[in-house]
């Protein structure tokens, strides 16, 4: 996963320098702050990762971790996203909010004296959409349409939606 996402970076860095002067500035600050995001969700998931399921604290340190995690997902959502990357937006709005939901889901999980399986199931589905949306905005941001993404081309034009009289 971390080698996806340095060579996510490099592509992200790469679009950077390709960018016109008129709204560089705008489009190296949106760069730069993916790239955090990016690096402090690699970070975060190798710390995951390298948690010892074994030892007490195993619990205690996931939901450190995941809480991590969802406060990277609100930094997320609040980055300005340029008009070329507008499709962005959403998307990280959407993942901030299934990373919130899977942080609340794991929490709850362990809250009372049992461990609740179907918690654990719906807060790991969370994640994996959180997960899902940031790497359709990695897909996005290397000019690419993300698999399985459906497609709505516009002619700019506008339309009156249909209505039953």
């Amino acid at each position: 996963m971390v080698k996806k996402y340095s060579v996510i970076l490099g592509i992200i860095l790469g679009m950077g320098f390709l960018c016109g002067c008129g709204e560089k500035e705008e489009l190296t600050q949106f760069h730069e702050d993916i790239n955090q995001f990016y690096t402090e969700i690699s970070v975060i998931e190798d710390e995951i990762a390298a948690i010892d399921e074994e030892t007490e604290d195993a619990f205690f340190s996931m939901i450190n971790q995941m809480e991590q995690m969802a406060m990277q997902f609100q930094n997320l959502a609040q980055i300005k996203v340029p008009e070329e990357f507008i499709s962005v937006e959403e998307l990280a709005e959407d993942a901030a909010s299934y990373m919130d939901e899977a942080f609340r889901l794991y929490s709850e999980a362990y809250e009372e004296d049992y461990v609740s399986d179907s918690l654990i199931q719906a807060a790991a589905e969370n994640y994996e959409s959180a997960m899902k949306r940031i790497n359709y905005i990695a897909v996005i941001l290397q000019g690419e349409i993300p698999e399985g993404a459906i497609v709505v081309e516009s002619d700019g034009t506008e339309f009156e939606p249909y209505t039953e009289e």
